[in-house]
Parts: structure tokens; C-alpha cells; sequence
């Protein structure tokens, strides 16, 4: 007896707490769900996505993503197979700037036509160059340089 009254009283409770309120049903909105996953890695999956692993981290392949170091959320690029690129960077440390466009590619040097056009800051021309280690990417006065990974 002294077991069924604790179980009489959690099943009353129960049965209180579900109770309808009052309101009709019909009130009652569910919130649908998305299915859209958000990736911890956006970059990587993209990366991998686009190129074949050993394409992903192999520096002598220009295609993938590029940054700078200690500063890769804010300056970093993105080459696509399609010769089509994102470019993002900040204006005097004040203002990100993203730029997208085409490029063409000979080698050693990266031309890059960009959709809207390029600043003071950056004449659109990066260079592919390797220090006898690996290969990094600079622009013309060598204050830029970009190294290649992934998020």
C-alpha cells in the first residue's frame, strides 16, 4: 500500500499536468525544423567538395583556399576549379572587402578580374612562388603573403 500512493500521486500529476487548458488545439503552432545542417567546417567541406584529398593540402596545386596567417578569418582566398575565385581581405584594418571574380593563372603569376573592380590597396595581381620548402602566395610588394590549408 505505502508504494501505491507515491504512484497514485505521480499518475495524478500527471494527469494535471497534461489537462488540457482550455484553448483549443488548433491554437497551437509547431515550429518546423530546418534542414539545413550548419557545418562546423564550411571550408573543409567545401574543399573537399570541389578537389580530390590530395589536391586539399598540396601547396603545389593552386587551386583551394589560401590565407594569412594569425589572420585567416580576414584575409584569405578561394580558388576555384572553374577559375572562378573569393577574395576577402580588410580595407586599412577597418572594413572587410570581398571581392569575386574570374582569374587566369600562367604559372607564376595570378590575374584576378574582379566582378566590381579593384581599391588602392590591391592591383589584382597576386604571385605563385615557392621558398624551397613550400609554395605561398604574395602580392606584388610582398606585404601579402598567403599560405594554403583549410579551416
Amino acid at each position: 500500500m505505502k508504494k501505491i500512493i507515491p504512484l497514485i500521486a505521480l499518475f495524478l500529476l500527471m494527469l494535471v499536468s497534461c489537462q488540457h487548458s482550455g484553448k483549443d488545439t488548433t491554437d497551437v503552432v509547431v515550429e518546423e525544423k530546418s534542414d539545413a545542417i550548419i557545418s562546423k567546417h564550411p571550408i573543409l567541406d567545401q574543399l573537399y567538395a570541389e578537389l580530390d584529398s590530395t589536391e586539399v593540402y598540396n601547396d603545389s596545386i593552386l587551386f583551394g583556399y589560401w590565407f594569412k596567417p594569425h589572420e585567416a578569418m580576414s584575409v584569405n582566398i578561394f580558388f576555384h576549379k572553374n577559375n572562378t575565385y573569393e577574395f576577402k581581405y580588410y580595407d586599412n584594418g577597418l572594413q572587410d572587402v570581398l571581392k569575386r571574380g574570374k582569374f587566369t593563372f600562367d604559372g607564376k603569376v595570378i590575374r584576378l578580374e574582379s566582378d566590381k573592380g579593384w581599391d588602392e590597396l590591391f592591383d589584382g595581381i597576386m604571385y605563385y612562388k615557392h621558398n624551397g620548402t613550400n609554395y605561398y602566395l604574395t602580392d606584388s610588394d610582398e606585404e601579402l603573403i598567403l599560405v594554403k590549408g583549410s579551416d
